[in-house]
């Protein structure tokens, strides 16, 4: 485009990025032909795409936005929830105007594998496997927290060997660490239970959860289990711990629904 073709394409620009929402979320920016060059998350959608298209920009920024023909927009709730949705997005298009997030570093995800006894751990690989993932994660704490509990309230086995008959359960079931399925410890049932809830508490239905424990709470404190009923109480209070609200991706892509609109 030559230099007149450019001032309107900026102004066109301009009034698109006026009528943007000012909630957090990503632009997308595309250039003639539709590919997408540049991805970025923001606070405020408005204000961050419109500081495109005013004052003085540097030698990068005036290049990407004299090729920029469109901008799609994706509303979050929160900056958290943009800055992941960034990075997804980024890994998958790789827009040649985005530096970082293209080189494979990525958050990490909390993994339930779909072994036999399932366990469940941190990583940053994502193999599909028939196991379920629960993530990303922006913050290392947060991520700490999730397992930290599930480790105290619903301890799945630790080992990696698939689980076996043994005399001697291992260190971490003295611990209250592990239930010890190798060594029968807990029945089959019993175990994918706290598999049940593991799941329930990692998919964000900790309501329901929470629901369902008070009310074992109270069964076993009516019929006198007081030890029982403390070991309930203290894995809703856990569990209630959990204030903050983390959104979750489904790394399935069959299981999605999709909203747009023109």
């Amino acid at each position: 485009m030559n230099s007149t073709e450019i001032n309107i394409n900026i102004e066109k620009l301009k009034n698109l990025a006026q009528r943007l929402p000012d909630n957090p979320g990503v632009y997308l920016m595309k250039n003639g032909a539709g590919r997408i060059i540049y991805i970025g998350k923001a606070k405020s959608l408005k204000k961050r795409v419109r500081s495109y298209f005013t004052g003085l920009k540097d030698i990068k920024t005036r290049h990407l936005r004299d090729k920029i023909a469109d901008i799609e927009t994706f509303i979050t709730q929160n900056e958290v929830e943009a800055l992941l949705l960034e990075n997804n997005l980024i890994k998958r298009w790789k827009p040649r105007y985005n530096i970082n997030l293209k080189d494979g570093k990525t958050y990490p995800v909390i993994k339930l594998t779909c072994e036999e006894y399932p366990r469940v751990y941190r990583t940053r690989r994502i193999v599909f496997d028939g196991s379920k993932y629960y993530g990303p994660f922006a913050k290392a704490n947060q991520i700490d927290l999730y397992l930290n509990i599930i480790d105290r309230t619903f301890p799945l086995k630790k080992c990696k060997t698939r689980c076996k008959s043994k005399r001697q359960p291992c260190f971490y079931y003295h611990i209250g660490r592990c239930t010890a399925p190798c060594c029968s410890m807990i029945t089959k049932e019993e175990y994918m239970a706290l598999v049940d809830k593991v799941r329930m508490l990692l998919s964000g239905k900790t309501e329901e959860l929470v629901r369902e424990l008070k009310g074992k709470m109270k069964e076993a404190s009516n019929s006198h289990e007081y030890e029982l009923a403390g070991r309930y109480r203290d894995q809703i209070k856990a569990i209630e711990e959990l204030s903050e609200e983390q959104k979750v991706v489904d790394f399935q892509d069959e299981a999605r629904d999709y909203l747009g609109f023109w």
